[in-house]
């Protein structure tokens, strides 16, 4: 390996970008393969150019660009969108995903290439261990990822800080998934997967764009993905419970006709008639859920390497060619051994 392409979305959060550009080019010194960035700048209402400095005076990064979107098309989408560039360009080994605001730490990428050895295709994601956020925060998302174990019978115990080899990449741009969550795409995908524990860094600054109602978004997108299963889930839970009211009708009806005496007047018809809603309700439900998920089929997906271009604005190059030498840096492979 020695080319490395960054992804990183960013939305009005330059000042973070300005210190993760210097954290980056400071890590880029040590690592044994030559970096570019590709910011995706997400709609962003702000101009980055207030925010940012002088870059000239980095050293060890190879290119830094400035992907500019025409709107604010949401964190996941933005990453699906630097990644099909990134295919199309074709001018790298590897790609990272980060995110720009610190909680993703530059000095983890040199553990993240370690733990690639001597692989050529392959997937490394960064699995959390201690975050930073807020109480509410930590249990909102304790409480995704149980949902999510729930619904699709797979853990997600990762984000998008993760790293993919060429060929991961070209398949996962290929896949409609990756345009509502990069995580679940990556289990869809069926990816080789290696995680390496992390903790989650603070922020360079400002305040996380993160709230209840963006984390609750974000979890039903990454759901979604497993719209299928999820419906195979609820069509047995419904046999289920078709089966619990046939057979608590059948023995109310027999308590009614046949010991009369111990019987409240009533009951049965109450206890019948409310079985017969919640059985409705339920098969209300699941039909609903079929002739949904079945016009989803019939529906044209959005395959990101085939859409992303019409949401892409111009691209913008603040710096270029630093390493002139492609032999300057030794291959990964090299250091390693």
């Amino acid at each position: 390996m020695q080319r490395l392409r960054l992804v990183v979305p960013v939305f009005n959060d330059w000042a973070s970008f300005n210190i993760l550009i210097r954290e980056l080019d400071r890590v880029a010194a040590d690592l044994p393969v030559r970096m570019a960035v590709s910011v995706v700048n997400d709609g962003s209402t702000h101009s980055p150019e207030a925010d940012l400095d002088d870059l000239s005076t980095l050293k060890n990064l190879e290119a830094v660009e400035i992907i500019h979107l025409y709107s604010n098309v949401g964190h996941q989408r933005a990453i699906a969108i630097g990644l099909c560039v990134a295919a199309e360009d074709d001018n790298f080994d590897a790609a990272l995903v980060m995110d720009a605001d610190g909680e993703d730490s530059p000095d983890v990428i040199g553990q993240l290439l370690e733990t690639v050895g001597n692989g050529k295709d392959f997937c490394v994601v960064a699995r959390r261990r201690r975050r930073s956020e807020n109480l509410t925060f930590k249990l909102s998302y304790l409480i995704y990822k149980f949902a999510f174990r729930m619904l699709t019978g797979k853990q997600i115990a990762f984000g998008n800080f993760s790293l993919f080899s060429r060929s991961c990449v070209k398949r996962l741009v290929r896949v409609s998934d990756l345009w509502n969550n990069l995580p679940a795409a990556v289990l869809r995908s069926r990816l080789p997967i290696r995680a390496l524990p992390v903790d989650r860094a603070h922020r360079y600054a400002g305040k996380s764009k993160m709230n209840m109602t963006s984390l609750v978004v974000h979890g039903f997108s990454g759901i979604s993905v497993y719209a299928e299963t999820i419906f195979v889930r609820l069509l047995f839970v419904t046999l289920a419970l078709v089966s619990l009211s046939t057979v608590s009708i059948a023995v109310v009806l027999t308590l009614r006709l046949f010991f009369p005496l111990h019987a409240t007047p009533g009951w049965a018809t109450t206890v019948s008639f409310g079985m017969i809603i919640i059985l409705v309700q339920v098969l209300s439900i699941t039909l609903s859920s079929i002739l949904m998920l079945l016009n989803s089929r019939v529906q044209r997906l959005i395959v990101p390497l085939a859409d992303y271009k019409c949401f892409i604005d111009y691209r913008q190059q603040l710096l270029n060619d630093v390493q002139d030498s492609e032999t300057s840096r030794p291959a990964l492979n090299e250091r390693l051994a």
